[in-house]
């Protein structure tokens, strides 16, 4: 299985290193995967994502604090 975002399908990203002598050798920027519960699912879910997912629920909060006042 890809290392990969279940929503977004997010993957790793290539580029080099670059040193003090600008010797350019390849390297990789893996996407930020991490383990999550979505609809009673375990997916591997990138922090955008993730972050996403749980702002219904945080702006809802937002709105009845608001409207209890």
């Amino acid at each position: 299985m890809p290392r990969a975002c279940a929503i977004c399908g997010k993957t790793a990203a290539f580029g080099y290193n670059v040193s003090h002598s600008k010797v350019h050798t390849h390297r990789r920027f893996d996407a930020n995967l991490h383990p999550a519960m979505i609809g009673g699912v375990k997916l591997l879910v990138c922090t955008r994502c993730r972050r996403t997912q749980t702002k219904d629920a945080r702006m809802a909060k937002k709105r009845e604090k608001v409207r209890a006042r």
